[in-house]
Formats: structure tokens, sequence, C-alpha cells
């Protein structure tokens, strides 16, 4: 039984798809379906943004936090540079000092011994 015409084809039970009301709503389905996978994918494509914006002020923190822990071992390079600099310049004038007073004492010594 094949009908070329279409509208025998509704008079046949099981072949009612042309029926406007379940049309329409499939038609409803379709379009929403398609208006939450829109939205789906609005949601996915900002998650994803957001993630790279994340991960951007993430290392954007982490490279701040490494200047500034190179700053920080520098200063800190320089002024154990300066404290062992000075440190020798004081061991220096710590032995001259030694030296003069133990010139001292033997002078002192040799008057007590010459006024004895």
């Amino acid at each position: 039984m094949i009908y070329s015409d279409i509208t025998t084809c509704v008079e046949i039970k099981g072949c009612d798809f042309m029926n406007d009301n379940r049309l329409k709503t499939i038609l409803v389905i379709v379009g929403a379906i398609l208006i939450l996978a829109v939205i789906a994918y609005a949601i996915y494509g900002f998650s994803l943004f957001w993630a790279t914006f994340a991960a951007g002020i993430t290392i954007g923190l982490l490279i701040i936090i490494i200047i500034v822990f190179i700053a920080l071992t520098i200063y800190l390079w320089i002024r154990t540079l300066l404290l062992k600099r000075d440190l020798n310049r004081t061991m220096s004038e710590l032995k001259q000092t030694k030296m003069e007073l133990s010139q001292c004492r033997a002078k002192l010594n040799q008057k007590k011994f010459e006024s004895e």
C-alpha cells in the first residue's frame, strides 16, 4: 500500500508525523535543546576564559614573588659582603690595637724594672 499523496499518508495509522500539534511539540523540544546547548557552550567557554584568567593572575603573582625573592637575595648578598669587609677592617684594627697594647705593656714593665 504505497500512497503517493501526503494527505492520504496522514490517514494511515503510524504515519501521522505530519500532525501540527506533534510537529509543534517536536520543534519546541528541539528549540529548547538548542537553547540549552548554546547556554551550556557559553558557560563552558566562560569557565575556560575564567580558568585562563585565574591562571594568568596566579602566574603574575608568582612572577612578582620570584622577583621580590631575587631582589631580597641580592640585597642580603650585598649586605653580607659589606659586613665581611667591615669585619675584616675591624679585625685588622683589633690586631693593631693589640700590638699597641702589648707595646704599651712592654714599656710600662720596662719602666717598672728601671724604677726598682
